[in-house]
């Protein structure tokens, strides 16, 4: 196994793998949730997704992986205005601060600004979650007009959370 983390594109060979990251990330933070947990989807469909994505100009998906291990995912989905794309990121606990989700950021932000036709990045990022907050600060992201939010976490917890958007060239 490399001592390097890569920084790539999931194939549908991923899918299985990719789902089991999703259930431990799920299982390990507060901060981060999927918006489809209660209608799961099985491996195949997973695959037939990841395929369908990396033909997209406003859909991305990146995975960290260290060797055949994923340990950190990021995504970018179209909002209903079109021309935003929503940022999601997760990294494994045991990988946090080592560079691993400003990688992943600068990945994204890179295939947006050249290759996506969307015009801005935004992200609901929890007050709580500094560490997030001062990374998407780092690269480039600034706190919207919008007042801050009363999000629930997967805990029933509610919590607050604000806006940020990254501007596209």
């Amino acid at each position: 196994m490399s001592d390097e983390v890569a920084i790539r594109l999931p194939n549908a060979t991923d899918a299985k793998a990719l789902l089991a990251l999703l259930e431990r990330l799920q299982q390990e933070s507060d901060t981060f949730s999927l918006a489809d947990a209660d209608d799961p989807i099985s491996a195949a469909q997973e695959a037939d997704q990841l395929e369908q994505i990396k033909e997209s100009p406003v859909h991305l998906l990146l995975v960290a992986c260290l060797g055949d291990q994923l340990l950190g995912v990021l995504s970018i989905s179209p909002t209903p205005q079109g021309n935003v794309g929503e940022l999601g990121i997760a990294v494994e606990k045991k990988y946090w601060h080592l560079g691993i989700g400003t990688a992943l950021v600068d990945e994204a932000l890179y295939w947006a600004d050249t290759a996506s036709d969307l015009q801005a990045i935004g992200l609901i990022v929890q007050t709580r979650n500094v560490p997030a907050m001062k990374l998407y600060e780092k690269m480039g992201f600034a706190r919207t007009q919008t007042p801050p939010e009363t999000v629930t976490d997967d805990d029933g917890e509610h919590v607050q959370a604000v806006e940020m958007v990254y501007q596209l060239n």
